[in-house]
């Protein structure tokens, strides 16, 4: 089902910049206009001057962000700073980082080239909704610079491990790229150009889904982008280099895989209290209470959290000083979301269960005010969350678990989509480490 490829990436040249962790970013949708204006002067080839690069208000329809950075591919390929490798390569990727609770881990994936499918083959399936004014914008910046800039973080079944053991068979013991970013997680890469391994994996592949977890909006644009040239060029060679989108893929039973929850934070609440909402949450949910003092906090966090472990559907409400755990009665919540018209694979999703029936069922928030970044804003940190509402930044903060790699399958297999911020996979994938550049008159092997 899944058609790989290798292809001839673009590489930072290690004589030009030997440490990468001068260069390379994280995923342009998380970057703050503060870590763009830091990225911008770290290095003159930090790799933001290509992905976000900065505004202007001199900027034209014929010099912008996007045109700047088509240019400065262009340039630093002619300077060296950029070479292509001379040969199609899959590259293996291996990423050392820390949880929140400072569990060690590695994640270990590879990057490729994948061909482009149409959602409705359920080849590539999505799980998030997109938006798009975002799309438009990264397809004007996928023309300006005719390349894959950064990649589709994807997620493909393989219990058994086949798939990287066969991408380290005869690998040399050493990576061609080793660093430490500057949040202390370590990156290691190797090229592989071997035709044996790069055929035994492509025959692997074949017959395995592929689920999208970070990148929609690539995607999509990917699609755009191809759909255009097809037009352009009569879409006649198949195996053309915009046939096709770089992915970094990793097995969705990968111990090192990680999602982490996205906690709500509310202001403007009005004259809603918590405990006129603890009293109209109770037909749906058994509620434990928790004296908000500091020494209660980390109880409250723990029950949260071991309403995860055994699955059920619990969430924490830190409210001006009241503070509790809401676990929901099952087949109180499944009904009410099945008259609502809630598919069967979402009834179980934690957040789900608190945009649809906390915020808006109970406390009356419509999708125009919960839609409004003045009302509401969300976070991956846990403490930081608690923070914001103890310092009366926001009135309450909603809390809950990660959603569970077997939910995000049966959600996409199901051809569902998902609230917005369901899903957070930790650490987004670096980049930088590898261009796909898009020649029209060249195919990807």
């Amino acid at each position: 089902m899944a058609e790989i490829a290798p292809f001839r990436g673009l590489r930072y040249n290690p004589q030009e910049v030997p440490d990468l962790s001068q260069v390379t970013i994280p995923p342009y949708d998380v970057i703050s206009p503060e870590e763009q204006r830091d990225f911008y002067e770290k290095n003159p080839y930090n790799f933001i001057r290509l992905e976000l690069g900065p505004a202007s208000p001199e900027d034209s329809p014929t010099n912008n962000p996007h045109t700047r950075a088509g240019a400065l591919i262009q340039e630093w390929t002619r300077q060296g700073i950029l070479l292509r490798n001379p040969s199609p390569s899959l590259y293996r990727y291996e990423l050392d980082y820390r949880t929140e609770g400072e569990q060690s881990k590695t994640r270990k994936g590879f990057i490729c080239a994948l061909r482009l499918e149409d959602f409705s083959s359920g080849r590539v399936r999505p799980h998030e909704k997109t938006f798009q004014a975002v799309k438009d914008e990264r397809l004007d910046l996928m023309f300006a610079c005719n390349a894959n800039l950064s990649p589709v973080f994807a997620l493909y079944p393989d219990s058994g491990e086949q798939v990287y053991s066969a991408l380290c068979h005869q690998a040399p013991p050493d990576p061609a790229v080793s660093f430490t970013d500057a949040a202390g997680m370590a990156h290691r890469l190797w090229p592989v150009t071997e035709r044996p391994t790069i055929d035994r994996v492509r025959e692997l592949m074949l017959e395995k889904p592929i689920f999208i977890a970070d990148g929609h909006h690539r995607y999509e644009t990917a699609l755009n982008y191809r759909n255009a040239l097809r037009k352009r060029y009569g879409g006649g060679n198949p195996n053309a280099s915009y046939e096709f989108i770089m992915v970094y893929l990793t097995d969705m039973n990968e111990p090192g895989l990680t999602i982490m929850p996205t906690h709500r934070l509310l202001r403007n609440l009005g004259d809603r209290d918590c405990e006129r909402f603890v009293e109209k949450a109770k037909y749906l949910f058994d509620i434990e209470r928790f004296e908000p003092r500091n020494g209660n906090l980390p109880k409250w966090k723990e029950a949260l959290r071991a309403g995860g472990v055994t699955g059920n559907t619990t969430i924490g409400v830190y409210w001006k000083g009241c503070v509790h755990v809401l676990t929901a009665k099952k087949d109180a919540v499944a009904s009410l979301l099945a008259r609502k018209g809630t598919p069967p694979a979402l009834r179980t999703l934690d957040v789900v269960v608190l945009d649809n029936l906390l915020l808006r069922e109970i406390l009356g928030l419509s999708d125009q005010f919960l839609a409004d970044d003045r009302n509401i804003a969300f976070t991956h940190d846990f403490a930081e969350a608690v923070e914001e509402v103890r310092s009366h930044k926001f009135d309450a903060g909603f809390f809950i678990n990660y959603t569970r790699i077997e939910q995000v399958r049966d959600v996409a297999s199901a051809g569902l989509i998902m609230p917005h911020k369901s899903t957070y996979f930790y650490p987004k994938v670096t980049s930088g480490l590898v261009i796909n550049p898009l020649f029209p008159d060249e195919e990807i092997f």
